[in-house]
């Protein structure tokens, strides 16, 4: 728990993305002592999530906010994809956050590559989270297996939270889903599709290209935030961090954006806005283009988007619903729909 420990002031550091009523601590602020009582829950044992069921991680109890999640097994980063993560708030029957546990931490369909952000991480098969998660009742941290064989692994975890009474007046809730468009249809992929109040704050994006060398960084980041559309920026490499890219778009990881994986035409990104979350009062829709050449919606030749897509929003909503586990590893462009 030692790293935990270390980057902490991280996560308090991003306690403003979730509309947290405790004051948020930067490191010149650690001396200060709150009512706050800090709780963990960890293991290592031999874990078994057979399929089509389910195994309790962790359940905490009372207000409170979940400040360092982190998770390894025996596979050392090679993730089965059938293994789900599934969170749930205050008591809710639905999952606010459901998709499949590697690609929680950015690691898309199981496949690891390390990064470096302030978020999130994955370090020599040591995947964590340091985004705020507040509840005011309770929290529950469930593993699921919707795969095609049963899942046995050495697996390792730790969950840090901060129990305190102030939580439970916070309506904040984090959110997360997963989407896929393989290929995309009509030039445009749906990354997060929210109605309420709320913020987002951060995505993954992998991007598997039909053909090689080709350019799909001309699409623009469009969002559709309480009945007004706008774009984001002028080009997806500008939305994660660079410009002037192009199919040979190097590799980087820094504290807010990278693009830590160009292998082969599979290219994965990812972005938190954490100086500049995305506010709404009513819904917001997050979109991007497709496109190989500016202003031409890519279409016989579409290529192959997965998100997730971070945000906090007002007490805990379903997320949208996860496809099978056989549409989730379909090949690309293999019997597209």
């Amino acid at each position: 728990m030692k790293r935990g420990r270390t980057l902490g002031c991280l996560a308090a550091c991003l306690l403003p993305l979730a509309g947290g009523s405790a004051e948020a601590q930067s490191t010149a602020d650690l001396f200060r002592i709150t009512d706050g009582i800090s709780a963990t829950q960890t293991n290592f044992h031999q874990a078994s999530v057979p399929k089509g069921g389910e195994t309790l991680l962790a359940e905490f109890k009372g207000p409170g906010k979940i400040t360092y999640f982190y998770i390894t097994d025996d596979t050392v980063g090679r993730w089965y994809p059938g293994l789900l993560l599934k969170i749930y708030w205050d008591g809710a029957t639905e999952p606010s956050i459901q998709l499949p546990l590697a690609d929680f931490f950015g690691a898309i369909g199981g496949k690891s590559v390390d990064y470096q952000s302030a978020p999130m991480q994955i370090n020599l098969a040591c995947f964590a989270c340091y985004l705020p998660m507040p509840f005011s009742k309770g929290a529950r941290f469930v593993l699921a297996n919707d795969g095609d064989r049963d899942y046995s692994q050495k697996l390792a975890y730790g969950i840090d939270a901060e129990q305190d009474a102030v939580f439970a007046n916070e309506k904040s809730r984090l959110h997360c889903e997963w989407r896929r468009s393989n290929p995309v249809k009509d030039g445009l992929h749906t990354m997060l599709e929210a109605k309420g109040r709320g913020q987002y704050v951060g995505c993954f994006l992998q991007v598997v290209s039909r053909d090689l060398p080709v350019w799909f960084g001309e699409g623009d980041t469009i969002f559709h935030l309480d009945g007004k559309s706008f774009g984001h920026t002028p080009g997806t490499e500008d939305e994660f961090g660079s410009c002037w890219a192009s199919a040979k778009w190097p590799t980087f990881s820094s504290p807010y954006c990278g693009h830590p994986m160009n292998e082969n035409g599979v290219n994965r990104m990812y972005r938190w806005y954490v100086a500049n979350p995305v506010r709404f009062q009513s819904g917001l829709k997050v979109e991007i283009q497709n496109q190989h050449d500016n202003g031409k919606p890519a279409t016989t030749d579409a290529d192959d988007y997965t998100s997730v897509a971070f945000w906090y929003q007002e007490g805990p909503h379903a997320v949208a619903a996860l496809p099978s586990f056989a549409e989730r590893l379909r090949p690309s462009f293999s019997n597209a729909k």
